[in-house]
């Protein structure tokens, strides 16, 4: 059964609330094993077990957070071991032009560098979810099928 790590940090609840629904996406998909984390309870053994990896960042100066960017810094440490597992972002912000797209690029860089297949979205915030302020029902119907969309190519691309 496929793996999926969803990590993600939030200091005011809103890129929570955005793991919560994309995990319901990934849970409406027959056998998907999901774990929800904080960033800073995510070790590297949790990024070399799973088969796709999907991470949220509240959006900071246009860039992911600072624990964000240390789990990604530490990913070193599995430098090879991530090649062809699926990779998605997602971000909120507190403003429509506060760096949300390159928050998100930023996260899946460092996934491609990895040799990661990153899932974009062709209807919606085509880079992964985001939500402007608290996600409202737009955001979370975004979520629920960015979790979709993850768990299918994940179960597709998934070597056994």
């Amino acid at each position: 059964m496929p793996k999926v790590l969803l990590s993600y940090f939030s200091k005011s609840g809103n890129t929570r609330k955005m793991a919560e629904f994309i995990k319901e996406g990934l849970d409406a998909v027959n056998d998907i094993e999901v774990t929800l984390k904080k960033v800073q309870d995510t070790t590297i053994d949790d990024l070399r077990l799973s088969d796709a990896i999907i991470v949220g960042s509240p959006t900071y100066f246009g860039v992911m957070a600072t624990a964000v960017k240390e789990l990604m810094d530490k990913s070193i440490q599995c430098y090879g071991k991530l090649v062809g597992k699926v990779g998605g972002a997602f971000t909120s912000s507190g403003m429509i032009g506060g760096g949300n797209e390159t928050t998100i690029l930023s996260i899946l860089q460092g996934f491609l560098i990895h040799g990661m297949i990153v899932q974009g979205v062709q209807k919606g915030n085509h880079y992964g979810p985001v939500s402007v302020g608290a996600p409202d029902k737009t955001v979370q119907a975004e979520c629920v099928q960015y979790g979709r969309l993850i768990a299918s190519l994940v179960k597709r691309v998934r070597v056994t």
